[in-house]
């Protein structure tokens, strides 16, 4: 009775069958790797929540738009006497977008940590120079029999969707004018908001300002094109240049220290007027108009053990497959399908020993410590298994090469899928040329 179950799991349909049903079932602890990833990516997650609300979050800066009260004329009827009369009442407040606009900033970027997870963040020192033209300036003040514009209730608000994370404001200056900036809105975004009386500048001039500050943050910074010419000019200390946004820098290079980037953004280019009443602008539309710089991290290790996860059951089956097609071709070499469930589980452990390394060395070194640490194992336990120390430095060989594949196919994002399809192809074609003269019948007993 042993003896014929002993022939039966030997049977190569037999032992087929297993080692398929084996590699279905490694899928389960590939799935519970690959949620671990989902679970620690998103303490990741928190642990960037927790800084950007005590550091600074995303960006969005504008330039100084000047806003100006109204009052209307209406008709108001006495219901007692049915006498009308006309009187003023607040209106629509009119806005003013400026001129040639000039915005330069130098951002340095630093590392938080929380835990064991590090979050680069930035303070950004922003210089904003521009003005609003003399006729500009005109037309906003014009009146006419229906509306008065109402000179001295004037306001200039700069949009900065993080005012709680400016660290200083070193100069607010408009018209040569000193002023007081306090926190307010403008079409539903955070801004420093300061009254000016628009009765004390010259009609005839333009009217200049100049913004210096430091603005605290982390993921990205984006400006708002709110001058019908508006030049931006960024040096970012961090090594990896990205923009995004509506719109893309005309220039940029690349240096020892980080990058820098130019923008050239005219009134053309966007679907805002340079003036506008009341509420006609939306919040949605200024912000469609933001472009900036992004802290991009290409060395995200969630995203490559993620992408290390999928191709994981890959890499168990071409090792079973392989396995197989070796105990056909050397002669006296046979493996239990225990055995194919051990090394099935030690492929299955790498995974899970890449992501808990990678937390703290880094995904390179933890790569090639958990590659190393696999390829060890499983060449120690072969040569034990088999009696044969060269067909398991041969299986060593062969495993090191596999998962220095691998890692060339995680590092080339753009071409993993060719490459995942060449290796597969390349490793079918391997075995077919390997085992084109087994005599399958005769190896099966049919």
């Amino acid at each position: 009775m042993a003896e014929s179950m002993a022939r039966r799991i030997e049977s190569v349909p037999f032992k087929a069958a297993l080692i398929g049903i084996l590699t279905v079932l490694m899928l389960w602890p590939l799935s519970r790797v690959e949620s671990l990833v989902d679970e620690r990516q998103a303490l990741q997650a928190q642990a960037y929540q927790v800084i950007a609300a005590g550091f600074g979050g995303a960006q969005v800066l504008g330039t100084p738009i000047l806003s100006v009260d109204t009052q209307e004329k209406t008709v108001v009827v006495d219901a007692l006497t049915h006498r009308s009369s006309e009187t003023w009442v607040d209106g629509a407040p009119i806005h003013l977008l400026p001129d040639d606009v000039h915005i330069t900033n130098v951002v340095i970027v630093e590392a938080r940590n929380k835990g064991i997870y590090s979050i680069p963040v930035y303070v950004s020192k922003v210089t904003i120079t521009g003005e609003f033209k003399a006729d500009a300036i005109a037309g906003l003040l014009r009146e006419n029999t229906e509306m008065k514009v109402l000179a001295a209730r004037a306001i200039v608000h700069v949009p900065l969707s993080g005012v709680k994370y400016l660290r200083t404001l070193r100069r607010f200056e408009v018209a040569g004018q000193s002023l007081r900036a306090a926190g307010g809105e403008f079409a539903g975004i955070a801004a420093l908001s300061a009254p000016i009386d628009l009765q004390t500048i010259d009609p005839t001039s333009s009217v200049g300002f100049r913004l210096e500050m430091d603005i605290a943050g982390s993921d990205s910074l984006h400006f708002l094109p709110l001058g019908s010419h508006t030049a931006v000019n960024a040096q970012v200390a961090w090594p990896h240049a990205d923009f995004d946004g509506a719109f893309l820098p005309i220039s940029h290079d690349l240096n020892a220290r980080g990058y820098s980037a130019s923008w050239e953004v005219l009134d053309l280019n966007r679907a805002i007027p340079q003036s506008w009443r009341g509420s006609s602008v939306t919040n949605s539309a200024l912000l469609a108009t933001a472009f900036g710089v992004r802290l991009f991290q290409p060395s995200n290790i969630y995203t490559q053990n993620y992408r290390a996860v999928r191709y994981g059951i890959l890499f168990i089956a071409i090792t079973f497959v392989c396995f197989f097609a070796w105990e056909h071709l050397a002669r006296g070499v046979r493996l239990h399908p225990l055995q194919y469930l051990l090394v099935g589980l030690a492929l299955a452990t790498f995974y899970l020993l890449l992501l808990a390394l990678s937390e703290h060395i880094g995904f390179a070194a933890s790569y090639a410590v958990a590659a190393a640490a696999l390829v060890a194992l499983i060449t120690t336990y072969i040569a034990g298994a088999t009696n044969s120390r060269k067909s398991a430095f041969g299986i060593g060989a062969a495993l090191a090469a596999t998962y220095g594949v691998l890692y060339a196919i995680l590092l080339s994002e753009d071409y993993a899928l060719l490459f995942g399809s060449l290796l597969l192809f390349v490793t079918l074609a391997a075995l077919m040329l390997a085992t084109r003269r087994l005599d399958w019948s005769r190896a099966t007993g049919a």
